[in-house]
């Protein structure tokens, strides 16, 4: 296998690693992380179940050598894990723990280093596979809308104003 796959690999693994640290922490020490009203430490936990599949699935692809079917999961991947950043809407990042500061900012790194690669893998190798990535995006973005809005309706959380640029 070339450098470049490796490299891809790995960056999947680290990214999985990151995430599983977060989560994991998350789980455990729920009460001190900032959430929505209608997330649970038992939802949390079982939210993490669809990114190890997501990079369990790619990586599966990779060594099927279908390389150019793995980058819609890692799109999908990439963005579940951005979905960490979702914490600060609930509470400025100055008065949130620095161990989960820490935790949210490696699993964002390393979902960013590893959509940069794979939009490096994709335009320069497989260009044939953009445009199901940009769909995957455009769908993902609109369920994690939707799905965000109902449950909001349902049982509304508390925002914390600091991102308030308008305010």
């Amino acid at each position: 296998m070339e450098l470049q796959i490796k490299l891809y690999k790995m960056l999947i693994w680290l990214t999985l690693y990151a995430s599983a640290l977060h989560f994991f922490d998350n789980v455990y020490f729920f009460d001190q992380y900032p959430e929505p009203a209608w997330l649970t430490a038992p939802i949390v936990g079982a939210l993490w179940i669809p990114l190890a599949l997501l990079a369990h699935r790619a990586i599966d692809r990779i060594y099927m050598g279908k390389i150019e079917y793995s980058f819609v999961l890692i799109h999908s991947f990439v963005l579940a894990n951005w979905i960490s950043l979702g914490h600060y809407l609930f509470a400025s990042p100055a008065v949130v723990l620095p161990r989960i500061n820490f935790a949210i900012f490696l699993q964002v790194i390393f979902a960013t280093l590893l959509l940069i690669y794979t939009l490096y893998l994709q335009y320069t190798r497989f260009t044939k596979s953009l445009p199901f990535s940009r769909r995957t995006w455009l769908v993902n973005i609109g369920l994690f809308i939707i799905t965000i809005i109902v449950l909001e309706l349902i049982w509304p959380s508390t925002w914390d104003n600091w991102w308030f640029f308008w305010s």
